[in-house]
């Protein structure tokens, strides 16, 4: 059961998009605009359509709410006494013969592992805990084992690196924390527009980790004279998989705060 409700939220999480939501707008406004009788309301849905793509690429407009969300979480603060372990969540990956580590670990990656270990120096004695799985389509090597990888040619001693193999999400990710590290002083590295579910999670796990946000996605704009742009757009489509993700942790955490009632 817990299968296909995770695939069923990857479905919802990748159609409810501004990219998919956009292009079943115009699928459905070029239905009704076949019609004489509902011409009216297709050119209403083709407006829509127009202004989410637009709201979604325009960068003075898009910083505006990216920035609300990831403000939420301030950024890393060293406490005076170093925690015992770094936890950095996972992202994406795929193992391509010929291809140096640095390239089959997803940018968002590469900047999340980055941030861990500028973490782990700053906390002598402490570990790095990687955690992720295999992917849908199964990797010969996992996510941690990958990063774990990239750590070691950066110069990580392999005592310092634990790998968690198999949670899917982050959910799955804190509940195998919480259950491996119950009482251990943690901190959490993930996206900044990530943090608030992430952090959501943990402490519903029983953890209270410090967060540590890093690849903030918003950018203060100089102007209101720029171009829409595909690379605001995929920035706005993250946050709204995080804020889709946020509504699904809260009312998962809901539905299970009932059954154990029950």
């Amino acid at each position: 059961m817990d299968h296909y409700l995770f695939l069923l939220k990857k479905f919802l999480g990748n159609l409810l998009m501004p990219v998919p939501v956009t292009l079943l707008l115009l699928l459905w406004a070029l239905l009704l605009l076949l019609r004489a009788k509902t011409r009216w309301l297709g050119m209403v849905v083709v407006f829509f359509a127009t202004a989410l793509l637009f709201v979604g690429s325009y960068s003075p407009l898009s910083h505006q709410y990216i920035s609300s969300f990831e403000n939420q979480i301030p950024n890393y603060q060293q406490p005076e006494i170093p925690v015992n372990y770094v936890a950095v969540l996972g992202s994406w990956h795929q193992s391509v013969a010929n291809q140096p580590v640095t390239s089959e670990l997803s940018p968002t990656a590469i900047v999340r592992l980055a941030e861990g270990i500028r973490i782990y120096h700053l906390n002598p004695g402490s570990k790095l805990i990687f955690t992720g799985f295999r992917g849908i389509i199964k990797d010969r090597v996992s996510y941690p084992e990958k990063l774990q990888e990239l750590a070691l040619a950066l110069g990580v001693p392999e005592k310092d690196i634990l790998v968690l193999n198999g949670p899917r999400d982050t959910m799955e990710e804190a509940q195998l924390i919480a259950d491996q590290f119950p009482a251990a002083s943690l901190v959490l590295v993930t996206t900044a527009v990530h943090m608030p579910r992430a952090l959501f999670l943990f402490q519903h796990a029983g953890l209270d980790p410090i967060p540590a946000p890093t690849e903030h996605l918003s950018k203060p704009f100089k102007s209101w004279w720029t171009f829409p742009a595909a690379e605001t757009l995929a920035h706005s489509e993250y946050w709204a998989h995080e804020r889709l993700g946020f509504l699904w942790a809260q009312l998962t955490q809901q539905v299970k705060s009932y059954s154990d009632q029950d």
